[in-house]
């Protein structure tokens, strides 16, 4: 897998956070098209969450191994992304927020909106629902 070159996306300063529904796609089901989409960021950016769910499933299936293997290939991807206290505050603050409105999210996905949020990146997903009308952009 290639890393993100250089080139910028207007307006986000060039980050992108990637969810697990991203990284399946792209890693597990071969849609090399995604790649391009990771080339033309200049930083992207991996929530430990999404590498924990993504290696979880193939604990399951491919054992300590095969999971540890996987963890290098997600690692090529981009630079995995721990919670600081700015990220952890504005997730607590998004979740509070969208369980008193009713349409709670997936603590996994709370992470990675804010994450993006206090990154200002753009979020590569497949679940859209998740994450559409929250203030950032999703891509592909």
């Amino acid at each position: 897998m290639r890393r993100a070159s250089k080139k910028s996306r207007k307006g986000n300063g060039g980050r992108l956070v990637v969810d697990t529904s991203f990284l399946v796609e792209m890693l597990d089901r071969g849609r090399e098209e995604l790649a391009d989409v990771i080339a033309s960021y200049r930083e992207v950016l991996i929530p430990w969450v999404s590498l924990y769910e993504y290696l979880y499933g193939h604990l399951k299936v491919r054992g300590i191994n095969g999971a540890l293997e996987r963890k290098k290939i997600v690692e090529s991807v981009g630079c995995v992304v721990w919670v600081d206290q700015e990220v952890l505050l504005k997730a607590l603050e998004i979740d509070l927020d969208l369980r008193k409105g009713g349409k709670p999210i997936p603590f996994s996905d709370v992470i990675i909106l804010a994450t993006a949020l206090k990154l200002g990146a753009h979020i590569a997903t497949f679940n859209y629902s998740h994450f559409k009308g929250k203030g950032v952009e999703l891509v592909p």
